[in-house]
């Protein structure tokens, strides 16, 4: 078997159709491969997913303490020097995926990858944090990107990076309660000179909003991220810059709310 040291982390919520379909798949693509370990740690009310994680780590926490609470407990219990942030409602996992993920382990760097929507469209999962370049849309079309490139932020249904990384940058900020960590965690990861890198070659599907829609209509969901973009602005602008922007995210919160 080839040997594949990484961690995977995965925050589990609700979904249980979706979380065990990815849980088997996973496995599925994992077999020809020893040495790697798969967390989970369960925020949902029962512990109705605790057989899909079989042997591997399982804990289970009703209490809810979010998703960036979550993963910084698996973070600090990996053992490998490679960690993987792992959304369950992310597929196209397969042997061959693992293979030519094998040569990134382990770098001291950020690397997130190209995910699709599941019609197979490009999703919008990496660009800039909140800033004025980012409202009068001044960045690439990612869509168009074809190879390794450094970025602002990324979405962390999918983020591989190691320990080194996270003991440089820190753990996930839990002011955010749901949205927002991954581009406040990928903002720090810049300012401490670690390379964020978008590299569109490695591809896979993501469900995206499996376990908000169940909670939240789209506008409440809107409402939700724009509110932690707010927390964003607040942590990391300041002058007149803090102030167009608040301004700017107080105008879409209002324009969500009227939807």
């Amino acid at each position: 078997m080839t040997p594949l040291p990484l961690s995977i982390c995965v925050v589990l919520y609700r979904a249980q159709e979706v979380s065990e379909r990815f849980a088997a798949e996973l496995r599925q693509s994992l077999a020809p491969f020893s040495d790697f370990e798969i967390l989970f740690y369960d925020n949902s009310p029962t512990n109705e997913l605790y057989s899909i994680a079989g042997e591997d780590c399982y804990i289970h926490d009703p209490s809810n303490p979010g998703f960036s609470y979550a993963n910084n407990q698996l973070i600090l219990m990996a053992r490998h020097k490679a960690i993987l942030l792992l959304n369950p409602d992310v597929f196209g996992l397969t042997p061959s995926f693992w293979t030519s993920l094998i040569p990134e382990l382990p770098k001291d760097r950020v690397l997130f990858i190209k995910l699709l929507n599941a019609d197979g469209s490009h999703q919008d999962c990496v660009g800039q944090p909140v800033g004025l370049s980012r409202a009068l849309r001044r960045q690439p079309n990612y869509a168009n990107v074809v190879s390794p490139t450094p970025i602002g932020a990324g979405i962390m249904a999918f983020m591989l990076t190691t320990r080194a990384v996270f003991a440089k940058v820190g753990l996930l900020d839990c002011d955010y309660p749901l949205y927002g960590e991954d581009m406040d965690w990928s903002h720090r990861a810049n300012r401490h000179g670690i390379p964020v890198i978008y590299d569109p070659r490695f591809s896979l599907t993501h469900l995206g909003g499996v376990s908000a829609g169940d909670r939240w209509s789209r506008s409440q969901s809107l409402i939700r991220k724009y509110r932690a973009d707010g927390i964003f602005i607040h942590k990391h602008t300041r002058g007149v810059h803090a102030l167009a922007l608040k301004m700017l995210n107080s105008l879409k919160i209002l324009q969500a709310r009227l939807r």
